[in-house]
Parts: C-alpha cells; sequence; structure tokens
C-alpha cells in the first residue's frame, strides 16, 4: 500500500498500473490479486489509510501541547506551512492527486478521496470552535476550514504547475493571517465586546468605584460663618 500511494500520487492514479505496484514493491500479480481484487480497492485502501495517517500525525502535532484555543488553530496551520517546506517531502496529496482524475469515473474512489477531505476539514475546524467560542457574533468555521482546505489543494497544483514550492507557502500565510483575523484574543469581556463602564467592579474597591450613579461631589468651598 506505501508503493501504490507513492506511486499514485507522482504519477497520478490512471497511469500506475498494477504491473508497476508489483514490480516496485516486489510482489507477484497473484499476490498482488490475492489481497486485492482490483486497483480501485487498493485505491480505496489507500486512502484510508492515508486518512487515518494524517489524523494520526496531527495528534502527535507540536501545536496540540498549546495552552490556548487560539494558539493551537494557528499552530495547526503553522505546522502544515512548515511540514510543506520540507524539500524531501513530495508535495502532493493522494485523495487530490486521484479525485482530479476519477471525479466522473470512479464514484468510489471520489467518496472515499471526499472522506478525507471531510475528515481534515472536521478536525480543523474543531480548533476553530474552540478558538472563536467567545466571539459575537459567532464564526463560521466550517467555511475558514473549508477555505483552508481549499487553498492547500489548489497550492499544491499550483506548484506542480511552476515547479515553484514556494507558492505553498506564500499562498497558506496569506489564508493563515485572513483566518486568525477572524478568531478572537484577549479577556472574555473584550471578546464578547463588554464594555469597560459594564464590568462588575472589583472586590475591594470603593463605593465611587463601583457604581457610575454616586452624586459627583462639588468642588466649590463650602462658606462658613462666625
Amino acid at each position: 500500500m506505501a508503493v501504490a500511494t507513492e506511486l499514485i500520487r507522482r504519477h497520478g492514479y490512471m497511469a500506475t498500473t498494477v504491473d508497476d505496484i508489483c514490480a516496485r514493491a516486489g510482489v507477484t500479480k497473484g499476490g498482488f490479486f490475492y489481497h486485492f481484487k482490483t486497483k480501485d480497492q487498493l485505491a480505496e485502501a489507500c486512502l484510508a489509510q492515508w486518512d487515518a495517517g494524517a489524523a494520526a500525525m496531527e495528534s502527535r502535532a507540536p501545536f496540540q501541547a498549546a495552552a490556548q484555543p487560539y494558539d493551537r488553530a494557528l499552530g495547526y496551520m503553522d505546522f502544515y506551512i512548515s511540514l510543506f517546506d520540507n524539500p524531501a517531502l513530495l508535495t502532493s496529496c493522494l485523495a487530490g492527486t486521484t479525485v482530479q482524475e476519477v471525479a466522473d469515473t470512479h464514484p468510489s474512489l471520489r467518496d472515499a478521496a471526499n472522506v478525507c477531505f471531510v475528515n481534515a476539514s472536521g478536525r480543523f475546524r474543531a480548533l476553530l470552535d474552540q478558538a472563536s467560542a467567545r466571539r459575537q457574533p459567532r464564526v463560521d468555521t466550517a467555511s475558514l476550514a473549508s477555505l483552508w482546505m481549499a487553498t492547500v489543494q489548489g497550492s499544491l497544483i499550483l506548484a506542480k504547475a511552476s515547479q515553484n514550492p514556494s507558492v505553498i507557502r506564500r499562498n497558506l500565510e496569506h489564508v493563515r493571517s485572513y483566518i486568525a483575523s477572524q478568531l478572537p484574543r484577549g479577556t472574555p469581556e473584550k471578546i464578547l465586546g463588554v464594555s469597560e463602564s459594564l464590568r462588575p467592579a472589583r472586590a475591594g474597591g470603593s463605593e465611587g468605584q463601583r457604581t457610575r450613579n454616586t452624586k459627583p461631589r462639588d468642588p466649590r468651598p463650602k462658606l462658613t460663618t462666625d
């Protein structure tokens, strides 16, 4: 499955043959068909493994250790931006590469690829939900997660077409800045837009500090008679 995943990511689903997979993996065709009835079945298994692998990688990523939800959400994006900077990484998504070719001809593979997108968006959306829980009005986190996914997939295509992988970082950093601008930071009162004058008085403050209705003191000196 690892061999099939790499070949499909490099050459596409249609261009990858069972013979290619067997030769690279060092197995016979008989051995291949003992485990998988068709190439489609193998590709479906590869996509399921791809999805599970992404979830496992994210669960171990450094951003999970951040104390604040805001920092975890931004850390998620920073994690992927740095990941794509790795020159040893094959900048190709198995789900994206597959679905571009077979969306109209192989519905089972299209659906398997879509599961990868839905699950990945859902994991990011959960982080965004936590980061924006106190914001009013509420943020459309589903749309933001979808925007991130679309930018990742589109950037991978542009990087292939231009042979310039730096386009990935450039695009993702723009979208990261936009998503960050939609998330709140600060104390709950500031997040919710509560006016300073409406905040509860702090314990130990004077009566004049705790209420806004105290009559102002007359600054003029009092007149006295002898």
